[in-house]
């Protein structure tokens, strides 16, 4: 059956501005764009748009939706401005004697201006372990029942690539650190394929009404053997989504068997450099601006990044990193300098938030995708200038210059950490009040969502335009976008494949 999409604005993304009368689809695909009139007797079926405008169907290139669906049946500790209130709440959830496990505090946004710790938590709730990790996931706070059960003692030492946290007087504070955080989280209890189902339904409601017609994320190693997130998503994802895995570098060997569909897919390995600003753990060249001595951590030696990406190559594929800070970015690019992905595949460096010049010409001379998230603007100014000082800005959050520099990025959240909604990240990156240098122009803002979700996992031939060939996945809004619209914008349909399987009530 022949679909025609025609009575709107329908946008192409082919060029600024490219825009066409009518769309034809079949099995999936876009057969032929046009001409309402020319294109309308082949059609069976003739859809409306009645005035709204069509885009090329959004993809956030980054997040974790396993993540994102949790955040939305769980206690959200992001809007929390105190942690009285915080401890308050979590004390209202404990079921006495269980585990109890959430995310999202801030210390940024907290009036003590400091992390939670476990004599917080340990002062109105003994009985039951506590986890609570900070809003970027490269932190925890664990409480003393917690720490009890994982054997933390006193004299438990940091792991490589993590640290746990002590307090002036050298005691635990609960606080763990990115991979010090395995000590704690390898001992909550495991969660079924049954579970993670009817989160990943729920996660992919939400999105679709978000007008995302798919994502790429990364859950392969967080919920037990692989296997058991994988299940979940096959029993989970019908022809209504399409997600795009990423593969820990832990799984990443094991995972080599599976077959992929038109809907699920395997991609790059998953690898952590550092961690992040907010925690001060991502790894910077020289010390923080508001810590002396300290640079962040690194998550893995130098000589095992190196075999972690040999070991990528040797299966032809490519790379997807976690690099937040320079000296992290400039890391990774050595081992890529040296072990470049087979072609025509390219590496994915994701976050990039803070470079130096050096390292973006590096990057240039390299097969590359960047994967930022403009969200990260309005929620880490203006706490981000005091963490990283006058002299790194230039080169950090540098959206517009890595466009100009003509490095091709794509564009993600990274929910639950921050709102999955495409169209507030878009507004914050063409209205960035915090740096108007680096603002987005709204046409290269969309590219971050289409043509560069696409380009990201070599389906730049087939995604990311209202083309002839390419697949029938579109964001229909109820006006044009433009720069002064985008946080008021409403999401009409969502059609994925060629079918509609969002639609606003």
């Amino acid at each position: 059956m022949k679909t025609l999409w025609t009575d709107g604005s329908i946008y192409t993304m082919d060029s600024e501005n490219s825009m066409t009368e009518a769309v034809l689809t079949e099995g999936g695909k876009i057969i032929r764009t046009g001409e309402k009139e020319k294109l309308l007797p082949m059609a069976d079926i003739v859809i409306s748009l009645e005035g709204s405008a069509m885009y090329p169907g959004l993809v956030d290139s980054h997040i974790h939706l396993i993540g994102h669906g949790e955040k939305l049946s769980y206690l959200d500790l992001s809007g929390f401005t105190s942690i009285e209130d915080i401890v308050t709440e979590v004390r209202k959830k404990v079921v006495p004697g269980q585990w109890y496990v959430t995310e999202g505090w801030n210390d940024n946004n907290l009036i003590e201006s400091r992390p939670i710790t476990r004599a917080d938590l340990d002062g109105v709730i003994q009985e039951s372990p506590i986890v609570l990790k900070r809003i970027c996931r490269h932190v925890l706070v664990a409480n003393s029942k917690a720490m009890e059960i994982a054997g933390i003692t006193e004299e438990t030492t940091s792991p490589v690539g993590g640290m746990i946290g002590r307090d002036d007087n050298g005691r635990l504070n609960g606080l763990f650190y990115d991979k010090a955080q395995n000590l704690i989280t390898s001992h909550i209890p495991p969660v079924t394929s049954d579970y993670l189902a009817d989160v990943i339904r729920l996660s992919i409601q939400d999105l679709l009404s978000k007008g995302l017609t798919g994502v790429h994320t990364e859950d392969m190693s967080y919920y037990g053997p692989y296997n058991v997130p994988l299940k979940a998503y096959h029993d989970a994802v019908e022809e209504n989504f399409k997600v795009h895995l990423l593969r820990h570098h832990l799984v990443f060997e094991q995972m080599q068997g599976e077959v992929p569909s038109e809907f699920i897919e395997f991609g790059a390995m998953k690898i952590f450099v550092d961690g992040s600003l907010g925690g001060r753990t991502a790894l910077l060249s020289t010390d923080y601006f508001d810590a002396t001595g300290t640079q962040g951590v690194a998550v893995h030696p130098e000589e095992k990044l190196e075999q972690l990406v040999k070991i990528a190559r040797e299966y032809q594929e490519n790379i997807a990193v976690h690099v937040i800070g320079d000296k992290a970015t400039e890391l990774i690019l050595d081992v890529i300098e040296k072990y470049p992905p087979p072609h025509p595949k390219k590496d994915r460096l994701i976050h990039v938030n803070v470079l130096r010049k050096d390292l973006i010409e590096r990057m240039r001379k390299l097969p590359l995708v960047l994967d930022i998230q403009p969200i990260f603007v309005p929620s880490d100014f203006p706490w981000v200038r005091e963490r990283l000082g006058s002299e790194r800005m230039e080169w950090a959050y540098a959206w517009k210059t890595l466009i100009a520099a003509g490095l091709e990025c794509s564009g993600g959240s990274d929910s639950p950490i921050e709102n999955a909604d495409p169209f507030l990240a878009m507004d914050a990156a063409v209205n960035n009040v915090w740096n108007p240098a680096q603002s987005l122009s709204l046409y290269e803002a969309l590219c971050l969502y289409t043509i560069g979700s696409a380009k990201a996992i070599g389906k730049g031939l087939s995604r990311g335009k209202i083309e002839s060939g390419y697949d029938a996945d579109f964001t229909i809004v109820n006006e044009p976008l433009t720069v002064s619209n985008l946080a008021k914008v409403s999401v009409c349909k969502t059609v994925v494949a060629g079918n509609i399987v969002y639609e606003r009530k």
